[in-house]
């Protein structure tokens, strides 16, 4: 049989806790400036674009592929930021950015950290495609 508890004999009981924090996946704003995307879609579509120059002719379909799941890439997060309710946070603002920074899992971080912790992998992987299409033009 079931009985109804007063609020009381469930805080004493500890059974009443504190609301839990707001979950990571509530805030949909990514939080960077759009000049940071910009930039990481700029160098993985400059890795593409080297790696087409230099094997021009062989791979057009493949490249055009890959292309597409970059461009997908960075849309859907777009949609996924336009389809929030409207008492969504924006995105930052390049002087807030700089101003402030952005909270990352090991602390806050300044601006510049942040854009290099950012932008490291995409220039990393447009280096790698020079450095192919670098040793594809001497062999031969």
């Amino acid at each position: 049989m079931t009985s109804r508890q007063t609020p009381e004999a469930l805080v004493a009981r500890d059974e009443i806790v504190a609301a839990p924090e707001g979950r990571a996946c509530e805030d949909q704003s990514f939080e960077l400036p759009t000049g940071v995307y910009v930039a990481m879609a700029g160098m993985f579509a400059g890795f593409i674009a080297v790696l087409n120059i230099a094997f021009s002719g062989h791979m057009g379909v493949s490249f055009a592929a890959i292309f597409f799941f970059i461009a997908s890439f960075f849309a859907i997060p777009v949609l996924f930021t336009r389809s929030a309710p409207a008492s969504r946070t924006s995105a930052l603002k390049w002087y807030q950015f700089l101003e402030r920074g952005i909270d990352t899992p090991s602390g806050r971080e300044k601006a510049g950290s942040a854009a290099v912790l950012v932008l490291i992998l995409p220039f990393l992987i447009l280096c790698f495609g020079i450095a192919i299409a670098t040793i594809a033009a001497l062999v031969r």
